[in-house]
């Protein structure tokens, strides 16, 4: 029996998403780069949706985030995406602890009502750790822009969404 078979809900390209998720979460430990857990707290045109998303910088370039994400849409049917994020803390002299990150983003919300978007997007940051730039614990707030596919009908819609989200470094 296949796994699609035992979920048969569930997209099997999201599974393998999924998968590829937590391979590289191990792999980024194992390598000992900077990750951070973030449950979060999202909403806007695709409905409400808790989700769980990775931060990983390697340190060969610290300024890059690759933020994998996986979402419950409105639907509760599973959804993820991914942002290619860069570092604009120290360009535009933000506090030592606070940090802004902007890119573009990808994501499959798997509704009724809009499927895929791909979107402009921006989390800021505030470090709630002793240790300036320690970013053991921190909070934040994300917001994206972009176009939506939505179902019915089937076309296309700027989409928008805004959220928060709590940090844990590894």
């Amino acid at each position: 029996m296949s796994v699609p078979s035992l979920f048969p809900s569930v997209n099997p390209c999201l599974c393998r998403g999924l998968t590829l998720l937590v391979m590289g979460t191990a792999w980024a430990c194992a390598l000992e780069d900077d990750l951070r857990l973030q449950p979060q707290l999202t909403g806007g045109s695709s409905g409400f949706e808790p989700g769980l998303a990775l931060e990983w910088r390697n340190p060969r370039f610290p300024l890059w985030i690759i933020r994998p994400e996986i979402l419950l849409s409105s639907d509760h049917q599973l959804g993820g995406g991914g942002a290619i994020l860069y570092d604009l803390s120290l360009k535009v002299g933000l506090p030592a602890r606070q940090a802004l990150a902007v890119g573009p983003r990808g994501i499959y919300h798997n509704n009724d009502d809009s499927n895929w978007g791909v979107d402009a997007m921006a989390t800021y940051s505030y470090e709630l750790s002793a240790t300036p730039r320690a970013w053991r614990h921190s909070i934040g707030a994300l917001a994206a822009v972009g176009v939506l596919q939505k179902v019915h009908p089937d076309d296309m819609a700027i989409g928008t969404t805004v959220g928060v989200f709590y940090s844990f470094g590894f």
